[in-house]
């Protein structure tokens, strides 16, 4: 039974063109759920700003540089409990502050997931678009090594595949 050198090259391509399409949808995906995140993050430090015990010019300072984990130190240095208010406000600022960490704690992991699905991407691309010309015009087809270049391209998609799962699992985590 003849074997065609193309099953090789449009397998690569279509692995090649598969993930440069779904990373870049992710990454659409990923950039808009970062901002509302940050917005959301940006909206409860401003809450926390006008109640905390802490300095408020330096809370404000850290959060115009968007640096939040200083805020959260910060804050969090002084006690969280501002005797001004009530304990219903102080629970209120609590509640807050809390969801302020819970959003930093999620940017942080979107954006790790974000970066090992790009480290995951970049190199299968790139190994399927230089495997294409090798293992269509100069292996024969049934060779072990174009067999398990194509198996490694294989895989490695899988993969890609696989951490761009986790990804969203943390793009829509609560």
């Amino acid at each position: 039974m003849p074997f065609d050198h193309s099953v090789y090259f449009y397998t690569y391509s279509t692995i090649a063109q598969t993930l440069a399409g779904a990373f870049g949808f992710l990454v659409a995906a990923v950039v808009f759920r970062i901002q509302a995140i940050s917005a959301r993050v940006a909206e409860l430090a401003e809450q926390v700003i006008q109640h905390s015990p802490a300095d408020p010019q330096r809370l404000r300072q850290i959060r115009v540089d968007g640096n939040w984990a200083e805020l959260i130190s910060l804050h969090a240095g002084n006690n969280q409990f501002n005797t001004r208010l009530s304990k219903e406000q102080n629970e209120l600022m609590d509640l807050q502050f809390q969801q302020i960490r819970h959003g930093v704690l999620l940017l942080e992991r979107i954006r790790e997931a974000l970066f090992a699905s790009l480290y995951s991407t970049g190199p299968v691309i790139l190994f399927s678009i230089a495997a294409m010309p090798i293992t269509s015009f100069w292996l024969d087809p049934r060779s072990p090594i174009a067999v398990l270049c194509l198996t490694l391209a294989i895989l490695s998609a899988a993969f890609c595949l696989w951490s761009y799962f986790r990804l969203m699992i943390n793009v829509f985590a609560n």
